[in-house]
């Protein structure tokens, strides 16, 4: 008798984005004028984003952190959670070589939710504070920064004072990871594409695209499980 195969789902998901990648990999050497572009001018873009957005959250939707800032508890959460992402954000969980899954995506959406997406955008400045500290052979990046402020003030337009479900987290963190993991991200900016550079930017697509599901329930987990210990603790 043939010993019965365990089908390994951890296995497939990484075999299944394999698949995928060595499809999409041509596309991409086919876009390399595109590309190439985006990476010229992408600082600008993103400037222009960022400036967009939060043009768009001031004027448009009327937020404001003028109260927030008045208060010491914004400053005592805020601490709260920069400690939780400093602390998970070292201890990732690697199954295989895509699915990598870094608890610490956790903190930002619990706080967008709870303070809006003004006070986010300020927390994403601090997140990427903290992670150039904790790494200090990393390199300062404007574009970065941006990207990480402007993850919080897409977080707080989608979960600030609505009601939270995993459908909503899902489009969040799809949008999320297009806007500030994909789309700005620098790519090439020299005269030929590599295959390694291809590889790395199939990857980087295709992982921020088919994570997304897996994320999105890790976020709709915490979200859930703050509000639940917002409400005991309100209670006593």
């Amino acid at each position: 008798m043939k010993e019965e195969q365990i089908y390994n789902p951890v296995a497939g998901i990484n075999q299944m984005i394999t698949d995928i990648e060595s499809f999409v990999n041509p596309m991409i050497f086919r876009l390399q004028p595109v590309i190439r572009l985006m990476g010229m001018i992408n600082i600008y873009l993103v400037i222009a984003a960022f400036s967009a957005l939060l043009c768009y959250l001031i004027f448009i939707r009327k937020h404001s952190i003028r109260l927030k800032l008045r208060d010491h508890r914004t400053y005592i959460f805020a601490g709260v959670m920069i400690g939780i992402y400093a602390f998970l954000t070292e201890t990732p969980i690697k199954l295989g070589p895509y699915i990598n899954l870094n608890f610490a995506l956790i903190a930002m959406p619990i706080f967008a939710k709870k303070m809006g997406p003004l006070m986010a955008c300020i927390f994403g400045v601090l997140q990427y504070g903290t992670s150039f500290v904790m790494h200090s052979g990393e390199a300062f990046s404007l574009t970065t920064l941006l990207l990480a402020a402007m993850s919080g003030m897409l977080y707080g337009r989608f979960l600030y004072a609505r009601k939270t479900t995993y459908i909503r987290c899902l489009y969040t963190k799809f949008i999320v990871n297009m806007v500030c993991n994909v789309l700005f991200v620098p790519m090439i900016m020299g005269d030929s594409l590599t295959m390694e550079l291809a590889n790395a930017i199939t990857k980087n697509i295709v992982s921020n695209i088919v994570l997304v599901p897996l994320q999105a329930l890790l976020i709709y987990a915490a979200l859930s499980a703050y509000k639940k210990v917002e409400i005991a603790l309100s209670e006593d």
